[in-house]
C-alpha cells in the first residue's frame, strides 16, 4: 500500500480546546474510563481507512456538501418558529451525512438525508398553516404529523398553488401531491428513495452499497449516489422553506447545487428555483446551455 505524506493533515487526530466550543463546563477531567486499545482499532480502523480513501478522491464533492450545511445554518431566522427549529434540528442531520458518506456507511447517510427531508416538510406545513398549538405539543412528542398527510395539506395551501401551476405549466409533475397522483411528485419521491435505505430495502441495504463486502469499505459509486441524494434533498429543503418564508435570499451555494460536473440537476428543482428566485434565471441559463 502506498504510504502517506507524513505532512497529510488527516492523519493527526486531536481533541479540541474549550474555546472552540459555544459553551465549555469548567475544566476537562482526565479519562475515568479509556476504551481498550484493540476495540478502539476495531471501532476505527474501517471508517477512518475509508474516509482517507473518500477524501483522496472525493474531495471538491465533500467541500460542497460542507459548504451547503454552513450556508444552511446561515439561513435559518431569527425568529423562534416552526422553520427555525426543523431547520437547526435538520441541519446535524445533514452534518451526520456528511460524515457517514465520508466514513463508507451509505445506507446511515441517506437515512440521515431522510430525516432532514422529514422535518424540512413539517416545518413547512406548521409554518404556512400557522399550527403553533399543535407545533408546541409536537415539540413534546404529544402531536405526530405523517408525511404524507404534511404533502396533502401543502398541495392545498394558497401559498404554494403558484409554484404548483408553474411547474405544471412546464412539465407534468409537482413538488406536492395528493392520491393516487403520489408519483408526480418531487417531495414523496425523494422520500420514498430515501426511505428504501432507511427501511434496508434488498435493494438499498448496507451490503449492496459495499457491493457485497462486510463494512464499512469505499465505494466510489455509492458515495456518488449519497452526493447526488444530498444536492436533491437540500434544494427541495430551500424550496420548502422559501414557500414557508418568503423573505428567503437566494442561496449562495446555487453554484453546487445546479452546477456540479458530476451530478445533473432535476428539471422540477430547477424550474422551482425559477420561479420562486427570479434572479437564478440567469443562472439557470448557463446550466442550460453547459
Amino acid at each position: 500500500m502506498k504510504e502517506r505524506s507524513s505532512n497529510d493533515f488527516r492523519l493527526v487526530r486531536n481533541k479540541l480546546p474549550p474555546e472552540a466550543f459555544a459553551y465549555a463546563k469548567g475544566p476537562e477531567l482526565p479519562p475515568t474510563d479509556l476504551v481498550d486499545e484493540k476495540a478502539w482499532y476495531s471501532i476505527t480502523g474501517l471508517p477512518d481507512d475509508v474516509a482517507l480513501r473518500t477524501s483522496d478522491h472525493h474531495g471538491s464533492q465533500l467541500k460542497a456538501m460542507h459548504d451547503i450545511w454552513g450556508d444552511w445554518i446561515r439561513s435559518v431566522p431569527d425568529e423562534q418558529d416552526a422553520i427555525n427549529y426543523t431547520m437547526l434540528d435538520s441541519a446535524d442531520a445533514l452534518q451526520a451525512c456528511t460524515f457517514n458518506a465520508l466514513s463508507g456507511y451509505y445506507q446511515v447517510a441517506a437515512s440521515c438525508l431522510r430525516s432532514a427531508l422529514e422535518l424540512n416538510v413539517i416545518g413547512a406545513y406548521f409554518q404556512l398553516l400557522s399550527k403553533t398549538s399543535e407545533f408546541d405539543r409536537f415539540k413534546k412528542g404529544e402531536y405526530e404529523v405523517k408525511f404524507g398527510n404534511a404533502c396533502e395539506c401543502l398541495f392545498d395551501h394558497p401559498s404554494t398553488q403558484e409554484l404548483h401551476d408553474y411547474i405544471n405549466s412546464k412539465m407534468d409533475y409537482s413538488i406536492f401531491a395528493k392520491k393516487p397522483h403520489e408519483n408526480e411528485s418531487w417531495a414523496r419521491n425523494l422520500y420514498s428513495k430515501l426511505s428504501h435505505f432507511a427501511h434496508s430495502r434488498p435493494t438499498h441495504s448496507a451490503v449492496v452499497m459495499w457491493e457485497g463486502s462486510n463494512g464499512p469499505i469505499y465505494v466510489t459509486n455509492s458515495f456518488g449516489r449519497i452526493y447526488a441524494l444530498y444536492l436533491d434533498t437540500m434544494s427541495l429543503s430551500y424550496v420548502l422553506v422559501k414557500l414557508a418564508r418568503p423573505t428567503l435570499k437566494l442561496p449562495r451555494v446555487t453554484r453546487h447545487l445546479f452546477r456540479s460536473p458530476k451530478v445533473r440537476p432535476s428539471k422540477v428543482a430547477l424550474y422551482a428555483f425559477q420561479h420562486l428566485w427570479p434572479e437564478f434565471q440567469d443562472g439557470l441559463e448557463q446550466i442550460r446551455k453547459s
